[in-house]
């Protein structure tokens, strides 16, 4: 097992390695590398779907969710990322993440890590970008810090809710039956504290974050847009070009992501997502 640092503000490739077939040692080895890289790909990967879910399960509980589109028949742990179509349908979600955001922020127990394998890539297009938020929140004038301690950021699942995005194209015809789902909004420090670094972290984004609890938007939107510009500067940021075979995983306590897109045709990303619950971010 080789471990090489792919950025200076994050990630770690990691070769050599079957995430299907590891020992206690190898583990606690790249649970370490996770808790210091926040970004690890694991180069050529031959992953069922039930190996998948087994090597998320020793990071924490997988996440499901009742009539979540797109999963994967008889594996619930898994959601379908792809613009593969089949009879005119897609078969699974085309745009994922195509706002910065961390995954699962709407919910009271957001998700601690993510894991995306990759079956198919296109030769052009597809990237996914991570952004640190331990150094967004370390390179914040003083006075910012201060403003915002004790602060807490609303978090939405409906994009209808949020003047910062639009209704995903896919969704278009019938927003109901994805974004009308009975989910509650929730409130989080927009400072975090990672429960296992103990590291502080600025935990807000555009795609999920549309307002401070207890504060005038007058207030709270001109706030909001000078973190939000400040936390996607390009030197907290890696940008992944992916391969087939790729699994990667990070951490959703302290990064945001976007994917990319912009796929040129006729090439195909087809990926399994899981996800794993954390802890009440404090």
């Amino acid at each position: 097992m080789q471990i090489n640092r792919l950025s200076d503000a994050l990630g770690a490739e990691i070769t050599g390695i079957d995430v299907g077939a590891l020992d206690d040692q190898k583990f606690a080895t790249i649970h370490a590398a996770f808790l210091e890289h926040q970004v690890l790909v694991f180069r050529d990967q031959s992953l069922a779907p039930d190996a998948q879910v087994a090597f998320s399960e020793r990071f924490g509980p997988i996440e499901t969710r009742p009539n979540r589109p797109y999963i994967l028949p008889d594996v619930p742990e898994i959601t379908v990322l792809s613009n593969r179509r089949a009879d005119g349908d897609p078969v699974g979600v085309i745009n994922a993440g195509d706002f910065w955001h961390t995954d699962l922020s709407f919910a009271e127990i957001p998700s601690r890590a993510t894991f995306l394998y990759a079956l198919e890539v296109a030769e052009e297009g597809g990237d996914t970008e991570w952004s640190n938020m331990y150094l967004a929140y370390e390179t914040l004038p003083e006075d910012t810090k201060r403003r915002i301690e004790g602060l807490r950021g609303v978090h939405v699942f409906d994009r209808r809710k949020n003047p910062r995005t639009r209704v995903d194209a896919q969704y278009a015809a019938n927003p109901d039956a994805v974004y009308g789902l009975p989910i509650p909004d929730a409130t989080h420090p927009m400072v975090r504290t990672h429960a296992q670094t103990g590291r502080k972290s600025l935990f807000v984004s555009p795609r999920f974050v549309v307002g401070i609890d207890g504060m005038d938007d007058a207030l709270a939107q001109p706030l909001l847009d000078e973190l939000f510009d400040h936390q996607t500067r390009p030197e907290f940021r890696y940008r992944h070009t992916w391969r087939k075979g790729d699994l990667l995983m990070w951490d959703n306590s302290c990064l945001i992501h976007i994917g990319r897109g912009n796929i040129k045709p006729p090439g195909i990303r087809h990926m399994h997502r899981t996800m794993v619950l954390g802890d009440r971010p404090r």
